[in-house]
Formats: structure tokens, C-alpha cells, sequence
């Protein structure tokens, strides 16, 4: 289950779904041009790890597997060895980071946000704290996640080295709202996430997406606009940051340039969620609702000669059952 305590629900623009799944015709953004579209080649390779029916399961080759089997694992990221993933397991009131390996059932506990006390006691509720939406750095030495230990409210935390004590991102308290969603940019200095912000107009809030240098500190707001930005994910190559988009009732998968700029929307239709990239950056997948549940679909992608996004139809990459689709999903080789 994902949590809707006092805190948040994992992936914002989803949730705001109200739980039902509607396919509504497209209400565009006003302004912002469409990628071109080119015709679909072959089917993307790799393997995802995605969550399904509260464990951890692989797609490769064009079958899937069981990776973990534990009843309550969700939000993968692969290591960039494609071998490590990190995952968060869901307690009572609580949540906590692991690292495992394929063929292993041995995992290593890297937050430990469960209080000592009875469950369900106020102070237990008080003291226990939610880890949530790993992403292992491309340099493989560090994981970025969300927590709210010590606060009220979700911010960046850093994992250098598996066993470290993890520290908090300062710069991502600067605005006082809550954090979700990290995701490194290919060198590692940067992370785009997604910040919830309440307007000073409206009792209700919306999402951004911000980016921080980790060097500096640095704060920069990416993507505002629409009824909330989420979900973004780094390019391989550093160029381009995916996310997905409210417009109404409809959530579209849009594309902007990791230094700003206009966004472009990638696909007009269905509805996506948790996008991801090949490890080559020649396709974004993401997942899509097929009646009561979800299938993982694909767009190819390229750039014309002047630079502009090109991209497919989207296409059905596998179906399967049981798929949390608010977990995500995470690509390797």
C-alpha cells in the first residue's frame, strides 16, 4: 500500500485521480509545441524492475520474473552495475530503505526508520518516519531518497556509500514543502525532483519540478504550469528531463531541457505514469492503465538534425498483472 498518512501520497499527479481511470481527449497546454512524430522501429532491449503484487519483478527479454519475495517491496533503481537495486519496504506507519542483488535473497538495510514502542501508540506514530522514492546515482556510490525523519515534511536525503549514515539535502528545506520523486542527472552533481507547493490563492496544492546542485546548493524551479509537473527522469546523455504532466484530467508525458526552457508534450491520449528511460536513451517508457490495472508501454525517441525531439506512437512494451504503477519502474542494460 502506498502511505496516505500525514504525509503525501507517492506519486502526486496520479493520486489526484481520485483512484478512477479516465480516458479523456486531450486538453493541450496553450503555447507549447508537439514533438514530431517518426515511425516506430524495433522493440527497445534491456531489463526493468518494476513492483507487482508487493514484490519485486524483472522484465527481460520479453518474459517476466519474480525478483523478491517479500510482500511488501516497491520502488526499485537499479545500480548502475545492473546487478544492485535499491527498493523500499512498507511497515505500519513506517517505511525503510534495502539494497539487494539478483540471485541473492539477502538484503541490506539502509534506513532504519521503524521506532522501537508499540505499534499504533502515539508515541510510536510520533517517532516513526517514511523513506521513500530511491534512486541510485549513475556514479554508483551514492542513493538520493525522500524522508521526513525529524520533520513534518518530506525532503532530499543522501545514502553516500552503502552502510553510511544518510544526511539531509539542506538546500531542498529552503522552500518548507514537500519533496518527492529525486532523480540524478548522468554526472551525479545534480537532481531534478518534483516539490508540492500551495499558492498563496488556493488552499490546494500543485507540483513543480526544481532542480538542486549538490555542489552548490543551488536551487532552480524547472517546470511550473498545468495542474502539476511530476515524475521526472534524467536522460541518459544529460539533455533532457521526461515528466509527466496534468492538464485537466488528463496526464500526458512531456519533455524539457535539463537548462529550461519550453516544454513539449510527447503523447497525447492515454494516460502515463513513472516514466523511464532506455539505458541509451532511444526510448521512454512509462506505465499506462488497461482496465483495472496497468501495462507498460514505449515511445521511441530521437532528435531531428536541428536538435528537436522525435518521437514514435506509443507501443506496448509487456502486460502483466498486479503492477504498482505509482512505484515506477527503472531500466539498466
Amino acid at each position: 500500500m502506498i502511505p496516505t498518512t500525514r504525509h503525501h501520497l507517492r506519486r502526486s499527479g496520479w493520486g489526484w485521480l481520485g483512484g478512477a481511470i479516465l480516458l479523456l481527449s486531450l486538453l493541450a497546454a496553450c503555447g507549447q509545441p508537439d514533438a514530431g512524430l517518426t515511425r516506430a522501429g524495433a522493440a527497445p532491449n534491456g531489463r526493468i524492475l518494476f513492483a507487482q503484487n508487493g514484490d519485486l519483478s524483472l522484465w527481460q527479454g520479453g518474459h517476466i520474473q519474480q525478483v523478491t519475495h517479500l510482500g511488501d517491496a516497491t520502488a526499485p533503481s537499479w545500480a548502475p552495475d545492473g546487478q544492485r537495486f535499491v527498493f523500499v519496504r512498507t511497515g505500519d506507519g513506517w517505511s525503510d530503505l534495502y539494497a539487494g542483488q539478483l540471485g541473492s535473497d539477502q538484503y541490506q538495510q539502509l534506513t532504519h526508520d521503524r521506532p522501537n514502542g508499540q505499534i499504533g501508540t502515539q508515541a510510536f506514530v510520533d517517532n516513526a518516519s517514511w523513506a521513500l522514492d530511491p534512486d541510485w546515482s549513475p556514479s554508483g556510490d551514492t542513493i538520493a531518497y525522500v524522508s521526513d525523519l525529524g520533520t513534518q515534511l518530506n525532503f532530499l536525503w543522501l545514502i553516500q556509500g552503502l552502510g553510511n549514515q544518510p544526511r539531509q539535502v539542506a538546500a531542498s528545506t529552503t522552500n518548507q514543502q514537500l519533496d518527492e520523486g529525486p532523480s540524478f542527472s548522468p554526472d551525479g552533481t545534480k537532481i531534478v525532483y518534483t516539490q508540492r507547493v500551495q499558492p498563496d490563492s488556493s488552499i490546494d496544492r500543485t507540483t513543480e519540478l526544481w532542480l538542486v546542485d549538490l555542489d552548490s546548493g543551488k536551487l532552480t524551479r524547472l517546470v511550473q504550469g498545468g495542474n502539476g509537473s511530476y515524475d521526472p527522469a534524467w536522460s541518459p546523455d544529460g539533455q533532457w528531463i521526461a515528466f509527466v504532466q496534468r492538464t485537466g484530467q488528463q496526464n500526458d508525458l512531456w519533455l524539457v531541457s535539463a537548462n529550461g526552457g519550453p516544454a513539449v508534450k510527447l503523447t497525447s491520449g492515454p494516460q502515463v505514469v513513472a516514466p523511464a528511460w532506455a539505458p541509451d536513451g532511444s526510448a521512454i517508457a512509462f506505465f499506462t492503465p488497461d482496465g483495472e490495472g496497468f501495462d507498460a508501454d514505449y515511445i521511441s525517441f530521437s532528435t531531428d538534425a536541428s536538435g528537436n525531439p522525435q518521437v514514435t506512437q506509443p507501443q506496448t512494451l509487456f502486460k502483466t498483472g498486479g503492477i504498482d504503477a505509482p512505484s515506477g519502474m527503472s531500466w539498466a542494460k
